[in-house]
């Protein structure tokens, strides 16, 4: 048996609502009227009215969470002179990088435990590298061989990669 399909994601009506009611801020009475069909339902609303604002439901309810999306999207519409369609507020919405998630802070070693660390890693290295019969430092012998060849900052780093070589 077949499991039921999850009913798509759509935007709280609420949310839709503050959406047209900004787009009509910034647009007056050709945002409304760029849907409006004329034919009301038996409440007195516009029937495609209430459909625009179920389609943007649905379509930008796969950024239901995430809200600051829509909010960029929203300001991007500030600087347009004319009101984006819906496929062009769901490319503002695309384009409109996400929130990134809190980093954690650094973690805290004082500087004993830091080159204890790396001595431990560069034991390790020179271990494989031994093992495998592989030169680790040959690009940095190459280097030093014909610097005039390499950009400054590469020979920097050949010449660092062989002093720690001899230590």
């Amino acid at each position: 048996m077949n499991a039921p399909s999850p009913l798509p994601r759509r935007l709280p009506a609420s949310w839709v609502d503050r959406i047209f009611d900004r787009m009509q801020g910034f647009y007056g009475s050709l945002w409304v009227d760029r849907w409006r069909s004329g034919e009301l339902d038996g409440q007195g609303r516009d029937r495609g009215l209430l459909n625009a604002k179920a389609t943007w439901s649905a379509e930008l309810g796969g950024f239901a969470e995430q809200p600051e999306r829509l909010t960029r999207a929203l300001e991007a519409c500030r600087h347009r002179a004319l009101s984006p369609t819906l496929p062009e507020f769901l490319d503002l919405c695309r384009q409109a990088a996400p929130t990134p998630a809190p980093a954690l802070p650094a973690p805290k070693v004082d500087s004993e435990t830091a080159r204890a660390r790396a001595a431990q890693v560069k034991a390790g290295a020179d271990a494989m590298a031994h093992r495998a019969g592989f030169n680790h430092r040959a690009w940095a012998r190459k280097i030093l061989e014909n610097p005039k060849a390499h950009p400054c900052v590469s020979v920097k780093f050949a010449q660092e990669a062989m002093k720690s070589s001899e230590e």
